[in-house]
């Protein structure tokens, strides 16, 4: 299992400390504020990417945040400077083999990871990240003690009791109550009804099941209810914000997990000083931006035409704008140019093909998104606002960038893939039997396709005692894959045509408390044991034709976008200046039709 970073969920807080204008102008020249960056970046079929254009996409994407970064850490460094705080570079180096130890890394080999996955230099990491972090904790004093109960509470939300449950998510009070009513008189028809009318895309594929619940880690009256049910007992319906009403269904209650408290020990301080480094730097920064005058200029048209070169004043000193624009530059440069050639290929197929999508278009396509993936207002009316709220915050963009580097080029290359989608009546009478058809409940253990001996012997152990209760346990203690053996091999029900036609095959050959053989599923060995049979909820397939064909060609369109977009990346010339990389298919072709002449 991949070890991730905790620190990064701060990232946001610290990019780029700025002193006090002294301390600038001694450090300049050790900042990398002038990049050598070429002022052409990129050729696309023979369109020219400029280094300003480049540098304007970045400053637009990635300007403001950066700025208030900025602003924040400056004001940090302030306030030490005040108070003479400093943190010292071994402080700063017992801080990040700490890190390392922390998530059984040695130092290099965790410094090697974060230059890897996140293209974070140590020196990066060590000045831009955990500097700012040792300063927050000592600004925050005795903010940033931990307790012993703290340490008790998180123990118990990541290994304590859990329940394991099912949810539906529904939009109005009067459709929870006739499913609510419905699920009363069939408590069985749980999965199938959160697959067909649960509003949560994530729960909704899996029948509604969602990680086991443990105590602290939801909502207190979501928490009391669902541990006060018994197995396979329905809840009453809990209303939400947003308009939405909760129903659950209580699979089994789950016994504390048996873990070596000292072991866990630094993993769990770590995560609880995460969560107070994040509440002390917000407090922190309150209270430092209430003494500060700060003048944000960058954003604001009227401000920038008077002064253009400056993005914000602090307390009486200038944030050049240029700097501002380098530091984008250094950090998303290579990202962002990758994305605008991308588009930029997008753009010439669509000129090459008179396709031009307009405002009204964009509009349209936000709205349909709304409509499907969120409950309708009071009025009926779809609510665009909470959809672009939504998007623009997880994104973190602002309105006009999600149009236009979101929406527009999946609606360009909709539009150019349309012609190559087609739903026949095999995808619907496959869609009818996926959906709506027969399903067997299994549980499931799984294995590694290198631990076959593994997996033979917890076979056995499973076959000389075959009840749910073992299986569950073998599941718990063996499974490798997470979901399952926290679910104590609880798996969504398995329908025909989901793509395993292995894993299919065998669960429907499989009798009520029958267990399987061992099988292979793509670069897994599975043991299945079968829990019984769900007749199917609705026989017509014209009563859900419609739908079917809606969510039918959505998917296919979805499959004939990628192999689109592939295939204009596989016949574009590119010439990517700022990584080197240079490809340029018609070369290709001319060489290897030279070298088989050959």
């Amino acid at each position: 299992m991949r070890k991730n970073c905790l620190f990064f969920v701060w990232l946001p807080f610290f990019l780029f400390i700025l002193l006090l204008s002294e301390w600038v102008e001694a450090q300049k020249e050790s900042l990398p504020v002038t990049l050598e960056i070429p002022k052409l970046v990129a050729e696309v079929n023979g369109d020219k990417i400029m280094k300003t254009d480049l540098a304007g996409e970045c400053l637009r994407l990635y300007g403001m945040e950066e700025l208030k970064d900025l602003i924040k850490k400056f004001l940090i460094q302030l306030e030490c400077s005040r108070r003479n705080i400093t943190v010292t570079q071994q402080e700063i180096n017992n801080e990040v083999e700490r890190m390392a130890k922390t998530f059984k890394f040695s130092t290099q080999e965790w410094l090697d990871l974060l230059e890897k996955e996140r293209g974070m230099t140590s020196e990066m990491y060590m000045e831009d990240i955990i500097r700012p972090i040792l300063a927050i904790g000592k600004l925050a004093g005795s903010r940033m003690n931990i307790t012993e109960t703290e340490i008790q509470h998180e123990m118990n939300a990541r290994f304590g009791e859990a329940v394991q449950v099912r949810q539906i998510v529904l939009g109005s009070r009067k459709d929870a109550e006739k499913v609510w009513n419905d699920l009363n008189a069939n408590p069985e028809s749980f999965p199938s009804i959160a697959k067909n009318r649960s509003l949560d895309p994530a729960s909704q594929p899996y029948g509604g099941l969602i990680h086991p619940i443990r105590r602290g880690t939801v909502n207190s009256e979501i928490e009391k209810v669902v541990f006060n049910l018994k197995s396979g007992e329905i809840s009453p319906i809990i209303e939400w914000p947003a308009g939405q009403f909760l129903i659950f269904r209580c699979e089994q209650h789950l016994q504390p997990q048996n873990v070596d408290q000292e072991k866990v020990r630094e993993q769990l301080i770590t995560k609880i000083r995460d969560v107070k480094t994040r509440s002390a730097a917000e407090d922190v920064f309150r209270e430092l931006q209430n003494r500060a005058q700060v003048d944000i200029i960058f954003g604001n048209p009227a401000r920038m035409a008077q002064v253009p070169s400056v993005a914000a004043i602090v307390n009486g000193q200038n944030i050049d704008q240029t700097y501002l624009s380098d530091i984008c530059l250094k950090r998303y440069g290579k990202s962002v140019l990758s994305d605008m050639i991308s588009k930029l290929i997008v753009e010439q197929a669509c000129r090459k093909q008179n396709i031009v999508i307009l405002d009204a278009d964009i509009d349209r396509e936000i709205r349909e998104m709304a409509i499907k993936y969120l409950p309708l207002r009071q009025d009926g009316s779809p609510n665009i606002e909470l959809w672009m709220k939504m998007k623009t915050e997880e994104s973190r963009m602002p309105p006009e960038v999600y149009r236009t580097n979101t929406v527009w080029p999946v609606l360009a290359l909709k539009r150019l893939s349309r012609s190559l989608v087609q739903v026949t009546e095999e995808d619907i009478q496959r869609g009818f039997e996926s959906n709506f058809g027969k399903k067997v409940r299994c549980l499931a253990i799984v294995f590694d396709l290198k631990d076959q001996r593994r997996a033979q012997e917890v076979w056995e152990m499973a076959n000389r005692n075959k009840t749910p209760e073992n299986f569950a346990l073998l599941a718990e203690k063996y499974s490798m894959d997470p979901e399952s053996r926290i679910a104590r091999g609880v798996i969504p029900p398995i329908s025909r045509y989901s793509g395993q036609p292995t894993l299919e095959n065998e669960a429907f050959g499989l009798l009520p408390n029958e267990l399987s053989q061992i099988i292979q599923v793509d670069e897994n060995w599975v043991i299945l044991y079968c829990l019984g049979h769900e007749e199917p909820a609705i026989t017509n397939i014209n009563d859900v034709k419609a739908d079917l064909v809606a969510d039918i060609f959505e998917k296919k369109q979805n499959i004939a976008v990628a192999k689109y977009y592939e295939n204009l990346l596989h016949h574009a010339a590119i010439d990517n200046y700022l990584t080197g990389e240079s490809r340029n298919p018609e070369i290709e072709k001319a060489m290897r039709a030279a070298e088989t002449t050959k």
